[in-house]
């Protein structure tokens, strides 16, 4: 009877880990925003004014 309480206790377990690791796959992924999305920082490259000393 002890060895089918553990097993209910773990199948639970890891049924509650597994609803939980598929609920943060499904949120959407924050947007990291880089070099490539400004053009004006793009411009600048371009022409040499980077204000680098």
């Amino acid at each position: 009877m002890l060895y089918l309480l553990l097993v209910v206790v773990l199948g639970t377990l890891v049924y509650i880990g597994w609803r939980a690791a598929r609920s943060q796959a499904d949120r959407p992924k924050t947007r990291v925003i880089g070099p490539d999305d400004d053009p004006e920082f793009l411009w600048r490259l371009g022409r040499g004014d980077n204000n680098q000393r």
